[in-house]
């Protein structure tokens, strides 16, 4: 009996140092609100949207702590509709399959930050620090202003570690065509820099178009954020150039600026978007957008939004949130969003 005791006692002990080691997290959110979409010629679209400040997810991450210094971890992340049975090929987030929103492994040490899979760009993450609304909401700057790659397939990224708030990132993604492998393939990198109030990042993002032969899309992406305790100043330039396959020919520049400020213990957020079309197709723009996030706890906001886009010569932009492209030129959100 004591024999049985004291076998359980070293088996628990050593289950324990390695659970001690390792960790798995469930996370997710739950985000639904009224949209109110006008502007269209078929008229209004009045819905309820799962998604408007960013996509209503499930996700799992883990870390296994090597020693040394060395840590490998894992994410994986897929989108969900709360506001219907929707699933494949959307689940309301415009991720095409299960775990379609993020699926990647990394390695982590003193040289820095190592990771695979299907995961956001660099220069995506460097346009969500920049918008005052995270490109989420109404006002998300994206809905006039290229993305960049918001999610890479069969890509590796490295991140060198912190000095003195600066960082450099590189990021290689495979098209994977058999007999071209320049075809559909991804390049981006870029600095940030990041010390207490202020924020600056400078980077590119580079797509080969089906053929393998040139530029897709091209989109070199400067800004900076700065907290002065009162207000939050944010402002952006992106110059985009390329020759998609079987498309007229891209040249475009857009500039925002914009501001957080806190206001009766929430954030008021507010931007103004141009985008100049400096194509032949001439399809400029401008957004104007304005919102406000009330924290009801750690885990739970209110939000609303409104934005308006005045489309020049011909230009057919329209207003979406974190998850919908938007049938209009004017959207209204209203709604709650819990992380759990």
């Amino acid at each position: 009996m004591k024999k049985s005791l004291l076998a359980l006692a070293v088996l628990t002990a050593v289950t324990g140092a390695a659970f001690a080691q390792s960790s798995v997290t469930i996370y997710g959110k739950i985000d639904l609100g009224l949209d109110v979409d006008s502007g269209n010629a078929a008229g209004k679209s009045i819905r309820l949207d799962s998604g408007e400040t960013a996509g209503s997810r499930l996700g799992f991450k883990g870390t296994e702590d090597l020693g040394g210094g060395y840590k490998l971890g894992f994410q994986l992340e897929t989108g969900y509709c709360a506001d219907s049975a929707a699933g494949a090929p959307n689940f309301c987030t415009g991720s095409n399959n299960f775990m379609g929103r993020q699926a990647h492994g990394d390695i982590t040490g003193s040289f820095g930050h190592l990771s695979a899979g299907r995961q956001f760009g660099i220069s995506y993450l460097n346009l969500a620090t920049l918008d005052p609304f995270g490109t989420g909401l109404a006002g998300a700057i994206n809905n006039v202003v290229d993305p960049s790659g918001i999610r890479l397939n069969n890509s590796v990224a490295y991140t060198t570690p912190v000095l003195y708030g600066l960082t450099a990132s590189g990021e290689f993604a495979l098209g994977e065509q058999t007999g071209n492998w320049k075809a559909n393939r991804e390049v981006g990198g870029g600095f940030t820099y990041a010390s207490g109030p202020a924020y600056a990042g400078l980077t590119f993002y580079d797509v080969d178009n089906a053929n393998g032969v040139g530029a897709a899309r091209r989109n070199y992406l400067l800004g900076g954020t700065y907290d002065f305790g009162v207000v939050k100043v944010h402002a952006l330039v992106q110059k985009s150039n390329g020759s998609p396959t079987g498309k007229a020919n891209i040249d475009t520049l857009d500039l925002m600026g914009g501001a957080t400020v806190p206001v009766a213990g929430g954030a008021l957020m507010a931007s103004y978007t141009n985008h100049n079309d400096k194509s032949l197709a001439d399809h400029d723009a401008n957004q104007l957008a304005a919102g406000y996030i009330y924290p009801l706890s750690k885990l739970t906001s209110l939000y609303t939004a409104f934005a308006r886009i005045t489309n020049k010569n011909g230009a057919t932009f329209t207003v979406g949130n974190g998850t919908a492209v938007g049938t209009g030129n004017k959207s209204f959100n209203l709604g709650c969003v819990h992380d759990f």
